[in-house]
C-alpha cells in the first residue's frame, strides 16, 4: 500500500527561472524506508517539504492515501504526515516534556493529561524519559532529534519525513539513529528522508531514490532486487 504518491511533481524558484523539482514522480510505501539520495542542491529537501505541505506552490500530484495534501487542514496533516528538520525545531523555551505536550493540545485539542501521558509513554520509547525537564539548550544533537520524533510520534504521525538527519549528528548518534528508525518501523510508522550521507545510507538500505538536479535519476528497491553496498556507492557517483 502506498501512503504517498506522487506524479510530475514540479517546484520552482520564486523568480520561476529554474525548477527545483521537475516532473518528479515517487511513491511512499507503508511499512518501508524510504530514501532520497543525493548531493546538496539535487532538491531533496524541498520535496520533503512538498510532502508536509509546508511548501505548497508546486504543480502536479501530491497524495497521501489518495487525498490531495493541499486540500488537508492543518490537523489532518499534523496527525498524519511527521516532518523533522536538520534544525529539530524545538521551543528553546519550552523543556522537553512541555515541547511534545503543546501540539497535542493546541493542534489535535487533546487534554492535558492525555497529551502528558502519551508524551511520557513516545519519549520512554525513545529512551528520552529522564530528560523531561531538560530544555533544548542542555541536550545533545542527538538528544534533540529524539525529542523532535517523539513530538511528531505524539501528533499520532503515520509517516515520519526527516531532511538530512545525520547533519547535527556524531558518528555515535548516528548508530543509534539508524536502531531508532529500524525499531519505528516495526512498530508501524513509515519512515522517508533525504541524506546526503553515504554511511548511514548505507545502513537502512530498503528503498531508494537517487536525485539530481530536481529529477529522480535511479531507483533501487529492495523487495525487487539485491541492493549492497557496492550497488548504491556505483549508483550514487554514477549522477
Amino acid at each position: 500500500m502506498n501512503l504517498i504518491n506522487a506524479k510530475n511533481l514540479t517546484l520552482y524558484y520564486a523568480n520561476n527561472k529554474k525548477a527545483v523539482l521537475n516532473q518528479v514522480s515517487f511513491s511512499i510505501e507503508l511499512g518501508r524506508i524510504t530514501q532520497f539520495l543525493g548531493k546538496s542542491g539535487s532538491g531533496k529537501t524541498s520535496l520533503l517539504k512538498c510532502m508536509a505541505n509546508l511548501i505548497s506552490n508546486f504543480s502536479g500530484e501530491l497524495t497521501y492515501k489518495n487525498q490531495q495534501i493541499k486540500a488537508m487542514s492543518p490537523k489532518e496533516r499534523a496527525s498524519h504526515i511527521g516532518f523533522v528538520s536538520q534544525s529539530f525545531d524545538l521551543f528553546p523555551h519550552m523543556s522537553v516534556q512541555d515541547n511534545c505536550i503543546h501540539p497535542q493540545v493546541h493542534v489535535l485539542g487533546s487534554s492535558y493529561e492525555t497529551a502528558l501521558q502519551n508524551a511520557h509513554k513516545k519519549l520512554e520509547n525513545l529512551g528520552m524519559l529522564e530528560y523531561l525537564h531538560r530544555y533544548p539548550e542542555n541536550l545533545s544533537g542527538g538528544q534533540k532529534q529524539r525529542v523532535s520524533i517523539a513530538r511528531a510520534l505524539c501528533m499520532n504521525s503515520h509517516l515520519l519525513l526527516l531532511d538530512e538527519p545525520t547533519s547535527a549528528l556524531d558518528p555515535e548518534s548516528s548508530k543509534t539513529l539508524v536502531k531508532t528508525l529500524k525499531s519505528l518501523v516495526s512498530s508501524g510508522v513509515s519512515i522517508a528522508l533525504s541524506t546526503h550521507d553515504m554511511t548511514f545510507s548505507k545502513n537502512l538500505l530498503d528503498k531508494v531514490y537517487f536525485m539530481q538536479d530536481g529529477h529522480i535519476v535511479e531507483e533501487l528497491d529492495a523487495s525487487k532486487q539485491t541492493i549492497d553496498d557496492t550497488t548504491i556507492i556505483k549508483a550514487f557517483f554514477s549522477h
